[in-house]
């Protein structure tokens, strides 16, 4: 089932050219001005969106550029509501008219092949568990759920032993599956979400009430800890038995949903992106939009990026809150990573490090539980030199944190202590 969503306009954070990163959220330029219906994050550096018209964008280079991969195969008359990327090559995209269809590009998006079609049908989401198999849904078609497997990467879908049967009329929401290993949810329009611990096999759906008539959005961080969105968010810390409101800003339909840890965020028909930072009892509002309102959103699957899209063809993906600058372009003769000055701090600290040779480097934040809760560089390319990395934990709570950084073979880490 589409969402219907409205317009409005509002300012825009800025994202500055000197360091790596300055912001927490950079608005990218997709090219277009129709709606974009879906995002598919698989690493930050590489994400896939789809939207109305038979378009289909991706990035390899966390959003600098976006290529055309619309390409071959897709009619330009099909508005495409969900899509889910493999790698920089791999996606399968549903898009809905009368009928409903399925595509899948193996070259980029350079062509596309039909795999799917059904007659009547709404497809709603795609969500593949590994590089074969996966698990879609859409709207009931002759009084039951059309719920789908594949095992061979997309390219056939099968409904044995998937039966669901639809009650009254109830029907499903585009991006509104969430998927872990051999457990499905997926939200409805009925007061309810359906979920499976094995895969979606008949007799083993259960049926999850809540106080929402709609379930637009569903996200878990853990297999016990979900979120749900209709006009208002709601709880689960047990996988979904029990599910109680969340008091949460903001008005209009929740569009998507997604986190990590005890990091949430979520969007509404409008033009901002909430956070918690608590599971839910605080909020801030993280980004705003100078246009357009936001249609969905989804972390990386692999990484701590988070992309959003909307219905003017915006894109808007999140960057730590974090500045890394380089301070010399000497080359240094080995890798280093300094104390944090000044320590304790209260909320910014700063430290350098020097890499003599080009790589790939990550940087983190870890608790003392050694639970990850920040992320400042996630195998992001650097040239060799020394850099110098601003870094503010406003939204940590006081305590002993330790930062580590890889590069190539090298690895260090070092403590530091916020107090506030």
């Amino acid at each position: 089932m589409k969402i219907i969503i409205s317009f409005s306009a509002m300012l825009v954070l800025f994202l500055t050219s000197t360091g790596i990163v300055r912001s927490q959220w950079q608005e990218q330029t997709s090219g277009l001005t129709t709606s974009l219906n879906s995002v598919s994050g698989v690493t930050d550096n590489i994400a896939w969106v789809c939207g109305n018209a038979g378009k289909v964008l991706r990035t390899n280079n966390g959003g600098i550029n976006w290529i055309n991969a619309t390409g071959t195969g897709i009619p330009g008359t099909l508005d495409l509501y969900n899509i889910f990327a493999l790698d920089s090559t791999t996606a399968l995209v549903t898009g809905s008219n009368t009928t409903a269809y399925v595509f899948r590009s193996t070259n980029g998006g350079l062509s596309w092949v039909q795999v799917f079609t059904q007659s009547g049908g709404f497809l709603n989401a795609i969500w593949m568990t590994t590089p074969l198999t996966g698990v879609m849904y859409g709207d009931p078609v002759g009084a039951r759920w059309s719920l789908w497997r594949t095992t061979n990467g997309g390219v056939n879908w099968d409904s044995t032993g998937m039966f669901v049967a639809q009650a009254g009329s109830e029907a499903g929401w585009n991006n509104s599956m969430y998927v872990s290993g051999t457990s499905v949810w997926f939200g409805t329009n009925n007061s309810r979400v359906y979920y499976s611990p094995l895969g979606g096999l008949t007799g083993t759906w259960q049926v999850q009430s809540t106080t929402q008539a709609s379930s637009y959005a569903v996200w878990f961080n853990t297999a016990a800890n979900g979120m749900l969105g209709g006009t208002q968010l709601m709880a689960t810390v047990n996988g979904g038995v029990n599910w109680t409101a969340v008091t949460s800003p903001g008005s209009g339909n929740i569009s998507g949903i997604t986190g990590s840890a005890s990091n949430w965020w979520f969007t509404r028909q409008a033009t901002s992106i909430y956070r918690t930072t608590d599971n839910g009892v605080t909020f801030t509002t993280d980004y705003t939009a100078p246009a357009g309102t936001f249609t969905h959103i989804q972390k990386a699957a692999t990484g701590s990026r988070m992309w959003a899209v909307r219905n003017n063809g915006g894109i808007a993906s999140s960057l730590s809150t974090v500045g890394i600058d380089p301070v010399s372009t000497e080359i240094p003769n080995y890798y280093s990573l300094s104390q944090n000055y000044p320590n304790p701090f209260n909320p910014a600290t700063e430290f350098r490090f020097t890499l003599p040779q080009s790589s790939a480097v990550t940087i983190k934040i870890y608790d003392i539980a050694g639970r990850e809760v920040d992320v400042l560089a996630n195998d992001v390319f650097m040239s060799a030199g020394a850099y110098e990395v601003n870094y503010s934990a406003d939204r940590l709570s006081s305590g002993v944190y330790f930062y580590r950084i890889t590069a190539n073979d090298y690895a260090e880490t070092k403590k530091m202590v916020l107090t506030k």
